[in-house]
């Protein structure tokens, strides 16, 4: 009975053991299945190309990235991703994702293994930003080619180009001073550029604009450019579709600092004589006022094929180019340009200013027509040696004291080449010898012409019959001469008085009607005959100078017309005048006449 009591106690408890637990409810799985943070750690290197952290927009998550991150960048982003309780996520938190191939999906699945959600993650790259201010707005220094229709109408134009910031996207291009086809277009200026990366691992940026503007040559024309910047360097097509023929002007240049010079000058021009390309070239003149280069060459002689020697500012360029020959014969002129480095241009014409068809180097002389057998005069030249020779000779016996010092003119062998000519004052008493006045100094002259000793003794001034016939037209008188001024001037009254001598060099053109007819020192500076005159004066010159200057034109040349020409020296300017110094020293040497 016992044993049948606990038998039955087992069984009540047990049931109520079952019946406790079978009340319990059963444990149910999460459905959750969401994305709650999405992150990159920028501290990650992996992660450097984020520039802002994502955003989550129900099943959408976009993030942008720098604009030139590349697709190894994009392939290795690592983001941090938080879901849903007990939910996971693929691909997983902390893994790299490749995000270089465009959107990536993301999936969410819940803790009851079920459950899911998809999430479509977006990498945009972020505007580009462009450094205008800093690289590529500013001056570009280049030069330009034309096409018309695709045939060259210019090439290596030197030309600069502004590039200007509009925003932060756009430029503007600037070309100023724009021709073709001997018309002045003026400015070209595209307002709006839009600027790109460019696909291409050589350059940077591209960009392209168009632009409509109205010329006052041409009209309305519509212009397109495009182009590319690379480094510190520009290259540019500009298109103009000019009455259905495309002009095509394509440019290259370099950003200019700030820092060029603007100096574009010739400092230097001239000919090697050792080069036997040069041989006819005499000489060669710079002018800087006109721009102008003015080459003298040997009477007949080649300039088909100069080869002149250039030196311009520093760091200014030129074309044509060091070295290339040029042709300037038959009144041929050719233009040099020089480009400053600041792009500044200037341009020298280089042309035959004429021959040096008259050479006189006083090497010899010749006591040939002088009154007395020790008066030299240079060969081709008249001096007053013979006056002062007649002071020498008659002086003593016409009542006038003795002329004993050397001739005003002759000659010596300190020449700029061998043998010179010496031109000097000299001391001749002041009195008369029959009648006629004899000044105190005579001036030392040497000139083109014939000296007429004898006519001193009606007219002095007769004396000198300035002018030899001569049958081209002349340009220029050159040559080379020192001059040292005497102390002591006198008067034309045999007075010292306080005056500065000067010596001079003149050359006078006059017409005549026949071989006879000649002009003196009364009218040689006066008459209405002259066509052209020129001159030089100094006041002192130490050492052996070069001298050169023009005929200047009152009356025009007519070479069917008589001319002669007069080249006068003197040691004394008034020495005409009788007023000189005594001791007044020239002396000279290679005198080319120039001519047409």
């Amino acid at each position: 009975m016992c044993n049948h009591f606990f038998k039955n106690l087992l069984i009540i408890s047990a049931a109520a053991v079952i019946g406790i637990t079978s009340c319990k409810p059963v444990e149910e799985l999460s459905e959750e299945a969401q994305i709650t943070s999405f992150t990159f750690d920028i501290s990650n290197e992996a992660n450097t190309a984020v520039t802002s952290q994502p955003v989550i927009e129900g099943n959408t998550i976009s993030f942008t990235v720098q604009y030139d991150a590349t697709e190894t960048m994009l392939s290795a982003l690592v983001p941090t991703i938080s879901v849903s309780e007990n939910a996971t996520v693929s691909p997983a938190s902390g893994s790299a994702v490749d995000f270089s191939q465009g959107p990536v999906t993301f999936t969410v699945t819940a803790q009851d293994g079920v459950t899911t959600a998809t999430y479509t993650a977006t990498a945009t790259k972020d505007s580009p930003v462009y450094p205008i201010d800093e690289q590529l707005a500013g001056e570009y220094k280049g030069l330009l080619d034309i096409l018309l229709g695709g045939s060259p109408l210019g090439s290596d134009i030197p030309k600069n180009i502004t590039v200007a910031k509009v925003d932060g996207e756009t430029v503007s291009l600037t070309l100023e001073d724009f021709s073709f086809m001997g018309m002045e277009l003026g400015t070209i200026k595209v307002n709006s550029c839009r600027l790109a990366l460019s696909d291409v691992p050589e350059y940077d940026y591209t960009f392209t604009g168009e632009q409509t503007m109205t010329f006052d040559a041409i009209g309305e024309q519509h212009i397109t450019v495009d182009g590319h910047f690379s480094g510190n360097t520009i290259s540019i097509n500009i298109n103009i579709d000019f009455m259905g023929t495309p002009v095509v002007v394509t440019f290259d240049g370099t950003r200019l600092t700030g820092d060029e010079s603007s100096e574009a000058l010739i400092t230097s021009f001239t000919f090697d004589s050792s080069n036997p390309a040069n041989a006819a070239v005499y000489s060669s003149s710079l002018d800087q006022e006109s721009r102008t280069v003015s080459v003298t060459v040997q009477d007949g002689g080649d300039v088909t094929a100069l080869v002149p020697t250039v030196e311009v500012s520093a760091g200014a360029t030129f074309i044509p180019a060091a070295g290339a020959s040029i042709d300037l014969s038959n009144g041929k002129s050719v233009i040099y340009t020089v480009i400053a480095e600041d792009g500044t241009v200037n341009e020298y014409t280089v042309s035959v200013y004429g021959r040096a068809a008259y050479f006189y180097d006083f090497e010899d002389w010749t006591s040939d027509g002088a009154m007395y057998s020790d008066v030299l005069n240079p060969v081709g030249w008249a001096t007053c040696n013979d006056a002062v020779a007649l002071i020498k000779y008659m002086g003593g016996l016409l009542g006038h004291p003795s002329y004993e010092g050397e001739y005003p003119v002759r000659p010596t062998d300190d020449g700029v080449e061998g043998k010179g000519a010496i031109i000097e004052s000299v001391y001749t008493a002041y009195g008369n010898m029959m009648g006629q006045t004899i000044p105190a100094v005579t001036s030392g002259t040497i000139f083109l012409g014939t000296f007429n000793a004898m006519a001193a003794m009606l007219d002095p001034m007769s004396t000198t019959q300035f002018g030899i016939l001569f049958e081209d037209k002349p340009l220029a008188v050159t040559g080379w001469l020192k001059y040292t001024p005497g102390e002591d001037f006198y008067d034309e009254n045999g007075n010292i008085i306080d005056q500065q001598d000067l010596g001079t060099v003149n050359a006078v053109l006059y017409e005549v009607s026949d071989e006879s007819e000649t002009l003196n020192g009364s009218d040689i500076y006066t008459s209405e005959s002259i066509c052209a005159t020129g001159s030089f004066e100094t006041a002192g010159l130490e050492d052996f100078t070069q001298f050169s200057f023009d005929l200047e034109y009152i009356r025009e040349y007519d070479p069917a017309k008589t001319y002669k020409l007069a080249v006068i020296f003197a040691a004394s300017k008034e020495g005409n005048q009788y007023r000189a110094a005594s001791g007044s020293i020239m002396v000279v040497d290679n005198v080319t006449i120039i001519c047409e």
